[in-house]
């Protein structure tokens, strides 16, 4: 198990995380998010992953176009293993494959998460500390 404190507003949270083995998520998750960066491998899901994955399962892919197989996908969708998808993220960004746009069970969104005025006044303050920190060095 892992333990992290998570500073929300002037209150500190702890959050138990229970850590399993990437097969038995495959195996046991209902719904599964995925947010990491592209591995040079490839695809972090792709048929193996998929078959190890309970009968329609859902998925969310806010990570990167490719960290999914879209032929893969689409062949899981087909046949009933992924009950829906999520997309915010694809391959061929801003232009998502006809099959994949015009897929029944998946729901498409733009990848614009950090355009919100919160979001860039954060960006912004980072930034401008980061090139402070560098010419105080």
């Amino acid at each position: 198990m892992l333990r992290i404190t998570v500073e929300v507003g002037n209150q500190s949270v702890d959050v138990k995380i229970d850590m399993v083995s990437k097969d038995d998520l495959l195996a046991k998750a209902d719904y599964i998010s995925l947010h990491v960066p592209m591995p040079k491998e490839g695809a972090v899901i792709a048929k193996a992953e998929f078959d190890k994955m309970k009968n329609g399962v859902r998925i969310v892919n806010a990570a990167r176009g490719g960290v999914i197989n879209e032929d893969d996908l689409l062949e899981a969708l087909n046949n009933g293993k992924v009950a829906a998808c999520a997309l915010d993220v694809f391959v061929g960004e801003p232009s998502p494959r006809a099959d994949i746009l015009a897929h029944e069970q998946i729901a498409l969104t733009p990848h614009v998460g950090a355009a919100t005025g919160e979001a860039q006044d954060r960006i912004g303050t980072e930034l401008a500390s980061q090139i402070i920190d560098f010419y105080n060095k």
